[in-house]
């Protein structure tokens, strides 16, 4: 097989989700031309996908040598270097796409979403780059995705939502669209079945790319955050009864309905959410920073606290009772710190 018949094996094969062909596709182009620039950018990236960054950097380099006049090059180049957090490289990479190719939709969005992952974000100029990648191409959906991300970062979250969902009327099955919708809704707070549905949209597509696990991450912990609030009704109950030597059978009985109400609003989070996610979250506290596992930990320990108040005996469930006023003080102590420290974050990234 010719290399020009290589090249366009391995384009197809990455269109079709297989970047592993497509890279040996590549890599069997470049064994007949190694100055291929179209066989080295599909294999930077193809690399890309595969989360080689170091690799689809270097690819992508060799194919800005081998033809520096090419705008795909300097996108491909691009992409790497955002996969490798050099995105002021990249910007600089994407901008050299922009002066080579101005009329192409896609050397807009490269440079849109690497401006997008400077430190601080340049929300504006990549607001201007996906609305000229609009301009030049409507249905590009992911440049709806770059401007809507823009837009939110501006503070304008309504237009960046309506940005997003107009893109998912041309294309209801992007799933970098859904992620962001999803993202979106959790950084306003948790909406468990609108984000469910985006992140099951998004989960099914690209289960492997890194911010989906991250906002299902999410999602998970503020699911978990709001069980906070039947376990303090729960312990109001359990104090009012302690206090006026209610029955164990009272106790009992609310500590029934505590697990009762736990494990209908658990089952209805299962089924608003993406299947196999209960296997996801099993890994969730080794992916936890330092403060938020303990965080985490207190928590089930105020939970524990409150079901062994309300079916120990009097004598030990007094003394639990106060353990989890401890806990409970501790947990909004470490919410506090937690809090402070993310704003003073924003803050500098901002």
């Amino acid at each position: 097989m010719e290399a020009d018949d290589l090249v366009e094996r391995a384009r197809a094969l990455l269109e079709l989700g297989r970047p592993v062909e497509a890279e040996q596709a590549a890599g069997e182009a470049l064994a007949d031309d190694p100055v291929s620039a179209g066989a080295l950018v599909v294999l930077a990236r193809a690399l890309t996908e595969q989360r080689r960054h170091d690799e689809a950097v270097e690819a992508a380099q060799a194919a800005v040598a081998a033809d520096p006049e090419d705008g795909d090059v300097h996108v491909a180049l691009a992409w790497a270097l955002v996969g490798d957090d050099r995105a002021e490289e990249a910007v600089t990479a994407a901008g050299a796409a922009v002066d080579l190719e101005p009329h192409a939709w896609a050397t807009h969005h490269a440079l849109g979403w690497s401006l997008l992952q400077t430190a601080p974000p340049r929300h504006e100029e990549a607001r201007d780059a996906a609305g000229r990648a609009l301009e030049l191409e409507p249905g590009a959906t992911p440049a709806h995705s770059v401007l809507g991300l823009a837009l939110t970062g501006l503070g304008r979250r309504r237009e960046g939502r309506r940005v997003m969902r107009e893109g998912l009327r041309i294309n209801p099955h992007d799933p970098y669209l859904h992620n962001n919708l999803a993202k979106i809704d959790l950084d306003r707070g948790l909406r468990v079945g609108r984000t469910g549905r985006h992140l099951t949209a998004a989960a099914g597509a690209i289960p492997q790319e890194p911010v989906v696990h991250r906002n299902l991450d999410t999602l998970v912990l503020r699911f978990g955050v709001r069980l906070v609030w039947p376990t303090l009704l729960a312990l109001f109950v359990l104090r009012v009864q302690l206090a006026l030597d209610a029955p164990w059978w009272a106790r009992v009985t609310t500590g029934l309905g505590f697990l009762a109400v736990l494990g209908l609003l658990v089952a209805w989070f299962a089924a608003q959410v993406p299947r196999g996610l209960r296997h996801w979250a099993h890994g969730l506290p080794g992916r936890l920073s330092v403060p938020l596992r303990l965080l985490a930990a207190v928590l089930l320990a105020f939970g524990a606290c409150v079901l062994v108040t309300a079916f120990a005996p009097p004598a030990l469930a007094s003394v639990t009772e106060q353990a989890a006023g401890l806990a409970l003080r501790l947990v909004l102590v470490l919410a506090v710190v937690l809090v402070v420290v993310r704003l003073a974050e924003r803050r500098r990234s901002g």
